[in-house]
C-alpha cells in the first residue's frame, strides 16, 4: 500500500497529480484547506492538499484477500462514484413501492394497520395500543428485539409491525435470536428504497436541488456532492446558491467552489436562475442550495416552494439530520411535503448511535434515500444510500 499527499491551489490540480501518479484505482483518504507559511507566519497562501492510497498488490491477491467494507468515503463512496457513469435508468420513480415482495408489504401493512387504530395516524407516538396487541402473543426474546429497535430510533408502531412480520414467519420455529436478527435485517433493507448515482449521459444537464431546516448541512452535504461528481466522476459541474439570507452563507460556498474548482452564481430571482441554467446547457450536473427554513415558517416555505416550481425538471432532496426526534421529524416531512421532495439524504450520522431515525423518516415521506453523511470533510464523509447499510444501521450493527 502506497499513501501519499499531494498538494495543489485547488482540489482539480491535486486531484489531477494524484491521478497521474497513482492513476484511476487511487482511493482518496483525506482532504484538507491549509495555508503555506508567510511572512512571520501571516497571510500565506491557502493550498488543498489530498492525502491518496493505492493498492500496490498484485492484483490475483487483491482478489484473494479483500478487506471488510468500511463507512467511510476511500471505501465506499469513492468505488461508487467511480462508476456514475454507468446507466442508472432502472432507477424507480419516487412513487413506486420498494420492491420487498410479500413479507415487506406484509410489514407496512401491520404498520398502517396500527396507525389507524391509533387515531388514523396521530403524530404521537407514545400511544402503544395497536403495538400492545401484536405484541400480547409474543415470546418474551421476540419482545425484547422489538424493544431494542425502539431504543434504536425507530417509531414504536413501526417496530412492533416489523418484527410482528418477522415472528409470523417463525411462530412455528424454536426462538432463536440470531435468526430473528437476519431475518430483521433483511425485512429492513426490503423495505427501504435507495436511488443509485444520477446518470449524466443525458445530452441536458441534471438540475438538483437540497431543501430542508436551518443547521442540517445542506451547503456542506452539497459540496460533497459536487466534489465526488466533479474530482470523482469527471462530470462538468456548476454551483447555484439561493441562500441570500445569511451573510455567511454564499461565502463558504464560493470557497467550496474555489476549492473543488467550479463555477459559483448567486441567484435571487426565478429569472436569474433560469438565465444561469440557460447559460449552463453544456454542463452535466447544476447544484443548488437553498436557505434554511424552519418548518413553522409559512413566508419562507412558500417563497421556496414558488422558486424551485419555476425551474424545470428539477429533483428536489429534503436533508435531514439523523439526529432528530419523532414529532419533528413528523411536522418538517409534513411542512416540507407541502413544497414537495423526490429524495431523502440523512446527515450527521456520526453524531448518533441510534439510526432508527432513517426507518422512521421513510416511513413517514414514502421517498427514497439517496446518499448518507457522517462528518464535516470533504469530499470524505458522503456515501451513495443502499438498502442493506441501511438496514445494518438501523439495527445499531454498523
Amino acid at each position: 500500500m502506497r499513501v501519499k499527499k499531494f498538494v495543489g491551489t485547488t482540489m482539480h490540480e491535486a486531484v489531477a497529480q494524484m491521478r497521474e501518479e497513482f492513476g484511476r484505482d487511487a482511493v482518496i483518504l483525506d482532504t484538507r484547506l491549509t495555508r503555506q507559511r508567510g511572512i512571520w507566519g501571516l497571510l500565506g497562501r491557502k493550498y488543498v492538499e489530498v492525502t491518496a492510497a493505492l493498492d500496490t498488490r498484485p492484483a490475483n491477491r487483491r482478489a484473494q484477500v479483500q478487506p471488510p467494507a468500511k463507512n467511510n468515503v476511500g471505501n465506499g463512496i469513492t468505488r461508487v462514484f467511480n462508476g456514475i457513469r454507468s446507466n442508472a435508468s432502472s432507477t424507480p420513480s419516487a412513487d413506486q413501492e420498494p420492491s420487498g415482495g410479500m413479507p415487506a408489504q406484509l410489514a407496512w401493512r401491520l404498520y398502517q394497520d396500527a396507525l389507524a387504530m391509533d387515531k388514523q395516524g396521530s403524530e404521537e407516538p407514545a400511544g402503544e395500543t395497536a403495538s400492545s396487541k401484536l405484541m400480547e402473543s409474543w415470546p418474551e426474546e421476540v419482545t425484547s428485539f422489538q424493544r431494542r429497535l425502539v431504543d434504536n430510533g425507530v417509531e414504536r408502531r413501526l417496530a412492533a409491525a416489523i418484527v410482528q412480520s418477522v415472528w409470523q414467519e417463525m411462530a412455528d420455529e424454536p426462538v432463536d435470536v440470531e435468526r430473528l436478527l437476519a431475518r430483521t435485517k433483511e425485512r429492513v433493507a426490503a423495505m427501504v428504497r435507495c436511488v443509485p448515482p444520477w446518470d449524466l449521459s443525458n445530452s441536458t444537464p441534471k438540475v438538483a436541488a437540497v431543501i430542508g431546516p436551518t443547521g442540517v448541512g445542506k451547503t456542506t452535504t452539497l459540496a460533497k456532492i459536487a466534489a465526488n461528481y466533479s474530482l470523482i466522476a469527471g462530470a462538468d459541474v456548476g454551483l447555484i446558491t439561493l441562500d441570500t439570507y445569511r451573510i455567511a452563507a454564499a461565502e463558504q460556498l464560493r470557497v467550496y467552489s474555489q476549492i473543488i474548482g467550479i463555477p459559483l452564481r448567486v441567484a435571487a430571482k426565478p429569472e436569474e436562475i433560469e438565465e444561469t441554467i440557460q447559460n449552463w446547457s453544456n454542463k452535466d450536473l447544476i447544484l443548488i442550495d437553498t436557505a434554511g427554513s424552519s418548518p413553522r415558517d409559512d413566508e419562507r416555505l412558500g417563497e421556496m416552494e414558488e422558486v424551485l416550481a419555476s425551474i424545470d425538471g428539477i429533483e428536489r432532496h429534503l436533508v435531514f439530520s439523523a439526529t432528530t426526534g419523532y414529532r419533528d421529524l413528523a411536522n418538517m416531512i409534513r411542512r416540507f411535503s407541502e413544497v414537495g421532495f423526490d429524495r431523502l439524504i440523512a446527515t450527521k450520522l456520526d453524531e448518533t448511535s441510534c439510526h432508527g431515525s432513517l426507518l422512521t423518516a421513510y416511513a413517514l415521506a414514502r421517498r427514497p434515500f439517496s446518499f448518507l453523511t457522517d462528518g464535516q470533510s470533504v469530499p470524505e464523509c458522503i456515501r451513495v444510500a443502499e438498502a442493506e447499510h441501511l438496514s445494518d444501521l438501523i439495527l445499531g450493527d454498523a
